[in-house]
């Protein structure tokens, strides 16, 4: 199918770059034999080859957009996937048949309190959620870095494979991933700051949406929470700081301590009671006055090239050990891209979910 035609691959960037070069020399050739019309067109062409060309290296490196449809989805703002109450409101076997591999869907998430505005989560379905109409199932939020939206990771983290390999499994979640920020380029790191209360609207819009809606096992071991860069930071500082609402964390490539490119005044504003924030909201110096309860359980995922955050990680594994904390540290090759997210949320997701589901079939708490 086309859309599963791959635009990072060796041979996508190669022709593209032959294309281009091609052109060029047509825009050249043309030009000197004063085909003026002609040789407007072939520049305009080769210009659109060339910055095709260098979008699909950056992309390549970040391997942001696999395949073809994931830049339709981007360009017509995900269209295809439909909203919650479409699949709700239809039969099971008309959207078995349809999605034979569970369904990506539009969430509304009001807002409750927070000040977050109401927003839109997008929610992986399992096949189960429509052939077992009266079973519950356990959740994974799913936290995008910055910049970044709830999309990235079913576009580059390949979101929906997992769960449906997941599923096929015997180990049926609901993967939901919440808008953090305000805006693609917003980084408010997922904390209540001076501008932006996003941990509250995660508690208080985000899981009470999800909850009231679909067909959750509302408990802190059937919850996990997972993201990556930012989005890792989030999932640390988020479930170390609600262990009463959340069992299960993955982070990946996140730093241990908040970080903003116009400094953490930006976010917490200044004097004591913004020193104490900012202390709060740092794994790295809290993480030692942990109690033992409630237990939770924490993989770790980085690049081997991401050398700060590796760093950091090691610092605060053997802290969180001693503290009874069930830590793994998983280290693969790459850099700080989604050639390490996607199969860190794979293998991550392979180890959390059998807990999980364990915990939603027997409503353990």
């Amino acid at each position: 199918m086309v859309g599963d035609v791959s635009i990072i691959s060796w041979g996508f960037l190669v022709g593209l770059a032959v294309a281009a070069l091609v052109a060029w020399v047509g825009w050249r050739v043309l030009r000197g034999r004063r085909y003026r019309s002609a040789a407007y067109l072939v520049l305009a062409v080769a210009m659109l080859l060339s910055s095709a060309t260098a979008a699909t290296v950056v992309n390549r490196h970040f391997s942001y957009l696999p395949v073809f449809h994931d830049v339709v989805s981007v360009v017509d703002g995900g269209s295809d996937w439909a909203r919650y109450t479409e699949v709700a409101n239809a039969p099971p076997y008309v959207v078995l048949a349809h999605h034979p591999g569970g369904v990506v869907v539009h969430l509304a998430v009001a807002d409750r309190g927070s000040g977050f505005g109401p927003t839109r989560a997008l929610v992986y379905l399992p096949p189960q959620y429509f052939s077992q109409p009266h079973r519950r199932f356990a959740v994974t939020y799913l936290f995008h870095g910055s910049p970044g939206v709830p999309s990235d990771w079913f576009h580059g983290g390949a979101a929906a494979t997992v769960g449906r390999r997941l599923a096929m499994h015997g180990d049926p979640v609901i993967l939901v991933s919440p808008p953090m920020s305000a805006g693609w380029l917003d980084d408010p790191e997922c904390v209540d700051g001076i501008r932006e209360k996003v941990e509250t609207h995660f508690l208080r819009d985000v899981i009470p949406a999800v909850d009231d809606t679909l067909r959750t096992v509302p408990n802190r071991a059937a919850r996990a929470v997972a993201g990556m860069s930012a989005g890792g930071y989030c999932a640390l500082n988020l479930g170390l700081r609600n262990r009463d609402v959340v069992g299960t964390i993955v982070d990946m490539s996140g730093f241990t301590q908040p970080t903003h490119d116009e400094g953490l005044a930006a976010l917490f504003g200044t004097g004591p009671a913004a020193d104490d924030a900012i202390e709060a909201n740092t794994p790295a110096e809290y993480v030692a006055a942990l109690s033992r309860a409630p237990t939770e359980r924490i993989w770790f995922d980085c690049g081997s090239e991401d050398r700060q955050v590796l760093s950091e990680m090691r610092s605060v594994v053997p802290v969180l050990r001693a503290d009874g904390i069930d830590t793994r540290l998983v280290v693969r090759p790459g850099g700080h891209t989604f050639r390490v997210w996607r199969p860190a949320l794979a293998d991550s997701m392979a180890w959390a979910a059998p807990g999980l589901v364990a915990a939603a079939d027997g409503n353990v708490r």
